[in-house]
């Protein structure tokens, strides 16, 4: 994608002010700067998260009005291989799913995940084999070519090959592993590239963990990172004990993202932000993130030109302690994370943040 150099500089020495007023009840906060035109600039939310006050419908006609481009879709490789070379797609969804992009004339991101933070859900026939055994790879392949028989692969932004990887637990793994993990995603990719032209391939991992810790400083990321299209990342901009770093934390971390892969698109597939006050938050200063994060999306906008939004409701206490269950974790600030991740309440109500994010995209253009 061609760098917007001009855009760019003319708008490097604007001023931010964030404000807030609450009128009658309702949270408003001011963001008052100047702002870059969306240009080619990709926009996702995570829709498939229903609530008691929104179903599937209504959660799309709701991401309308801040004018997304896609929708991001998950899927653990057990899901669609349960057992070894039997495949499946539970209740007809990926076709149901692509006859829904395709009427609606959207994209949209599909994420396969045979590693995550959460763990490994490869079939139960390979689980002891190495990413790099042709057998291994072979299946994979098979998958996708499933996957594509049920969905038109064109209208793909990417697809990201597991998720949050820096989380995994390699432990048991072979010595090897990330260098076997790299082979495994270089074959995927040309396989890709082979078979289906044009599909941008990608492993996603979190933020922290592409620009600090022993991974690294190891350059295990940036080596991965060689073999892919794009760099596939999720962005909450927390501490260990779940509180917030402040709203204006976005500038010097999608600095610190473009200065250490300046070789490879980054694909922001997860942005989110609570506004619990377990976690040092408000809906006032979640807006002030939303706020903050379009102004140095804008810096880079060249570097990043893919946005996703985690999530468009909040959680129920229940839901959010189901959400916690694979992470193995029950602190209160942990749960109030995964429930307060909304731009709107549970109830359906609009938060401050999701008032910010249709002012910032509109004044972009979408």
């Amino acid at each position: 994608m061609r760098k917007i150099i001009y855009f760019i500089l003319l708008f490097s020495f604007f001023t931010i002010s964030c404000s807030s007023d609450d009128e009658g009840g309702v949270l408003a906060v001011e963001c008052t700067a100047n702002s870059l035109p969306r240009g080619n600039r990709l926009m996702g939310m995570d829709l498939l998260d229903e609530t008691p006050s929104s179903d599937f419908s209504n959660n799309f006609a709701l991401a309308q009005e801040v004018g997304i481009d896609f929708i991001g879709v998950h899927l653990q490789w057990t899901t669609l291989e349960p057992q070894p070379m039997t495949y499946e797609d539970p209740s007809g969804a990926l076709a149901l799913f692509n006859d829904f992009i395709e009427a609606n004339d959207l994209k949209f991101s599909l994420t396969l995940r045979p590693i995550d933070l959460t763990g490994k859900t490869v079939p139960e026939d390979l689980e002891t084999t190495r990413f790099n055994n042709p057998e291994l790879i072979s299946r994979f392949k098979a998958v996708i070519d499933f996957v594509f028989a049920k969905i038109d692969y064109k209208r793909l932004t990417s697809l990201q090959v597991g998720n949050e990887i820096d989380g995994y637990d390699y432990s048991n793994e072979h010595p090897d592993f990330w260098s076997d993990y790299g082979a495994f995603l270089w074959e995927i990719n040309s396989y890709a590239n082979t078979n289906y032209p044009g599909l941008k391939v990608g492993f996603t991992a979190t933020h922290k963990g592409l620009t600090h810790g022993p991974l690294s400083d190891a350059g295990v990321f940036t080596a991965l990172a060689s073999v892919v299209d794009v760099l596939g990342v999720t962005y909450y901009p927390i501490d260990a004990d779940y509180e917030v770093e402040s709203p204006e934390a976005p500038a010097t971390d999608l600095a610190a993202l473009v200065s250490a892969y300046k070789d490879t698109p980054i694909y922001l597939q997860e942005v989110g932000y609570p506004s619990a006050s377990a976690n040092a938050s408000s809906e006032e200063i979640q807006a002030q993130f939303v706020c903050q994060f379009f102004q140095a999306w804008d810096t880079y906008s060249a570097e990043i030109p893919l946005v996703s939004w985690v999530r468009l409701h909040d959680a129920s206490l229940d839901g959010a302690k189901q959400l916690a269950g694979p992470y193995g974790l029950t602190e209160n600030g942990f749960i109030e994370f995964l429930r307060t991740l909304g731009l709107r309440t549970h109830d359906g109500q609009d938060k401050a943040a999701f008032t910010m994010l249709k002012e910032q995209t509109q004044n972009r253009g979408w």
